[in-house]
């Protein structure tokens, strides 16, 4: 069983609207006017399982307006946004995310329930924006870019973009022309330095006092590769010591409250032995001259 439907109060500004054909997406919409955002369509929409995930359909759908919010069961799961497993759909989502420009919503608890308490709960509804993207939110990818190689490729001059840059620029149009043709090269190794990653919301940071830490053996590294004299060298040892002795000292206070695994100090072994060891043997019981158990405090005070 499919289909869609949107429900909405009659005291809004909204009005239902026609969609062009679609393949393989169930989809209803309308538009709302609201106060201080302009005009938002909001679109349900219904994927059936055994129907792929088409970039037509969404393209169609994300088209409707400047503001665009779908919503609804897309069957595109994906570990990324915390689904059980990633399915065909799920891939094709995540690529269709950076190709058509929209971000990828999800809800912080699952939104399906199996009937079989032996299958585990899952998310099947998300919601997909884009030109309404609500501030604060954090996407699902971020970019990573290695800066050495894109150094490493502007060194080498020998290419075919800048082989057509002339060496005798005349005009204005030579002028644009090799400016364009530099910009597209610059832009090219810089894409092609880079990749995407998930963008982990709940990485935590590090402190202040590590990432200065890191700044500055990062330069010692530097300046003992440009100038590398005795003192230099032994300065950029020094400092990936701290790093790395101030990494693991974090990694103790992270994994310790989890019980993982940590190398324990020997003062907290002989604690927690000593510890022990009170718990194993307990102070035996006040007695009264009769013999019998003291309970009151007063009682106690007085044979103690």
């Amino acid at each position: 069983m499919g289909g869609t439907a949107i429900y909405y109060n009659r005291a809004l500004y909204c009005c239902p609207m026609d969609i062009p054909p679609l393949t393989n997406i169930e989809a209803t919409a309308c538009r709302l006017s609201t106060i201080g955002h302009g005009v938002l369509t909001l679109v349900s929409v219904y994927l059936p399982p055994k129907k792929k995930l088409l970039r037509s359909d969404l393209k169609v759908l994300l088209a409707l307006g400047d503001a665009v919010i779908l919503f609804g069961d897309f069957n595109s799961k994906n570990t990324n946004w915390k689904c059980n497993y990633t399915n065909y759909n799920g891939r094709k989502m995540e690529a269709l995310a950076e190709d058509l420009h929209f971000n990828i919503i999800t809800p912080p608890t699952p939104t399906f329930y199996h009937n079989n308490v032996r299958y585990r709960p899952d998310i099947l509804d998300i919601a997909l924006m884009r030109g309404a993207l609500p501030s604060g939110t954090a996407p699902l990818r971020k970019t990573i870019t290695s800066w050495k190689k894109v150094s490493a490729a502007l060194e080498e001059t020998d290419t075919p973009v800048l082989n057509n840059i002339p060496d005798d620029i005349v005009s204005t149009d030579d002028i644009d022309n090799a400016i364009g043709a530099l910009t597209s090269h610059i832009t090219t190794v810089v894409e092609n330095s880079s990749r995407k990653v998930p963008a982990k919301s709940d990485r935590k940071e590090l402190p202040r006092d590590v990432i200065e830490l890191i700044r500055d053996k990062n330069a010692a590294l530097r300046r003992a590769g440009k100038y590398p004299t005795r003192e230099n060298r032994s300065r950029a040892r020094a400092l990936q010591r701290r790093v790395k002795a101030r990494i693991k000292e974090i990694k103790t206070i992270i994994e310790r409250p989890h019980g993982r695994n940590f190398t324990k100090s020997p003062s907290l072994l002989e604690t927690r032995e000593s510890s022990q060891n009170r718990r194993s043997c307990p102070h035996p019981a006040l007695k009264r001259p009769d013999n019998s158990i003291a309970f009151d405090d007063r009682e106690k005070l007085s044979v103690s």
